[in-house]
């Protein structure tokens, strides 16, 4: 028998039969190393072994989510945000607190030396507000400062009222400056009530 002939038996009816598979099956028989084969050398095992692949990475990945995932989370976001106890909070608290009233009783200590330094320099009380700062020096150069800058306000003021800005007697009727000591009591009494 031929090599073709035996081809056309194969494709007959009587080739299809199952103990002729299974002797042909038994010649060649189904290895791994055929299915590695077929899976590396042909586009469709590639194609499958890749979906049975993913399929088994999804479960898994499922898995590990469900049994793992929720855990993990919950460690990294205390490590990242420590929860703090009841006591912690307390003595957080309490040392904000300390600290406004340090801050409130040094504020209250640089009012009292602002307006001690204002009161001997008789300087206004009022803006004693404006002169505090974050320390004692900053405040006393605060206050230095205002005496120098109102000091020399006043002066200025002074001396502009003394060049000229002073007192101008009113004129008569006639456009004549009146002197006041030259009229008598009566004249003057006139001259007020006007």
């Amino acid at each position: 028998m031929t090599f073709e002939e035996v081809k056309e038996f194969l494709k007959s009816e009587a080739g299809k039969a199952s103990e002729v598979t299974a002797y042909l099956q038994g010649l060649n028989p189904l290895t791994v190393a055929r299915v590695q084969e077929y899976i590396d050398k042909t586009p469709e095992g590639k194609s499958w072994a890749d979906s049975v692949k993913d399929k088994h990475l999804q479960k898994g990945l499922e898995t590990w989510k469900v049994n793992n995932l929720e855990a993990l989370l919950i460690d990294e976001i205390k490590k990242r945000f420590p929860e703090k106890d009841e006591k912690e909070l307390e003595v957080e608290k309490l040392r904000a607190e300390i600290e406004k009233m340090k801050h409130e009783k040094q504020r209250e200590s640089l009012t009292n030396k602002a307006i001690k330094i204002a009161t001997e320099k008789s300087l206004p009380i009022e803006l004693v507000d404006f002169f505090i700062g974050a320390d004692e020096q900053t405040t006393v150069s605060n206050v230095k400062v205002f005496e120098d800058t109102f000091s020399q306000y006043v002066q200025k003021t002074v001396e502009q009222r003394l060049k000229g800005d002073g007192y101008v007697p009113p004129k008569d009727n006639d456009g004549k400056q009146s002197n006041l000591e030259s009229l008598s009591m009566e004249d003057y009494i006139k001259a007020r009530s006007k």
